[in-house]
């Protein structure tokens, strides 16, 4: 009988080639600690399997976790329009609103390069940057185009 190895099967290479695992894959620096909490927040079930096949240097068997240093909540933008989130660092501290991009279109613009590098289609774009947006769950900026004489001013709240 013959052992196979899960790690070569047709259906772990089939998850690697996901755009998923093509972007975990080639991801570094900020942008890659920002894909994988983007994607831990939505494949959560998914991402142990993922991090097995795709980034095993950053799965941790021996406590069924992920090794620090990681983001350990989704975005938020700050009044000043920075993306900030909670990191784990090294020595098991946590930052909280950790400044990591300060602006939107600085966001936008890693994860736009990341998809250029893995050449992602227009669909797979779409998926990834919705992903990126679900990820985003607080804004506390001030609207624009808000008026403090409109009744419904009492809207100001973080």
């Amino acid at each position: 009988m013959e052992i196979i190895d899960p790690l070569l099967s047709r259906e772990a290479q089939e998850l690697r080639d996901l755009w998923q695992g093509r972007a975990l894959a080639t991801a570094s620096g900020t942008t890659a600690a920002v894909l994988l909490s983007v994607l831990s927040h939505n494949y959560d079930d998914a991402m142990p399997i993922m991090l097995r096949l795709v980034k095993p240097i950053t799965w941790d068997d021996a406590h069924q976790t992920i090794k620090a240093p990681f983001l350990c909540s989704a975005a938020r933008v700050e009044k000043n329009g920075t993306i900030v989130a909670d990191v784990v660092n090294g020595n098991g501290t946590i930052t909280k609103r950790a400044v990591l991009y300060v602006s939107e279109t600085e966001l936008r613009d890693a994860f736009r390069k990341l998809a250029d590098k893995i050449k992602l289609t227009d669909d797979e774009r779409c998926e990834m940057f919705k992903a990126v947006q679900r990820w985003v769950v607080a804004d506390t900026r001030i609207d624009p185009t808000f008026d403090p004489q409109d009744p419904d001013a009492k809207r100001l709240v973080n």
